[in-house]
């Protein structure tokens, strides 16, 4: 039941060994986590753009729809009144 933690334990221990006494392994992992960086505020800026997008698409939409109603409703109450008349 141990033998999993002692093992990941001693993978952690050698990676830090080696990772502090080699420069080509700090080298490779700094940049590898400035990809990462780079990477990752690349999709944050994408995702804001379509979530920015998709907000004023909705908005657009239900400006136009709240529109559409006011203009059922002024067509509506014209035809009352056109039959009031009769």
């Amino acid at each position: 039941m141990a033998l999993p933690f002692l093992l990941g334990v001693a993978v952690g221990a050698g990676a830090v060994v080696a990772y502090n006494n080699s420069k080509k392994i700090k080298e490779k992992t700094d940049e590898f986590f400035d990809k990462s960086k780079d990477l990752v505020s690349d999709v944050k800026d994408n995702v804001k753009q379509n979530v920015e997008a998709t907000v004023d698409c909705i908005k657009d939409k239900k400006d136009k729809n709240k529109t559409q109603d006011e203009d059922c409703k002024d067509s509506c109450e014209k035809k009352e009144e056109g039959n009031n008349e009769k």
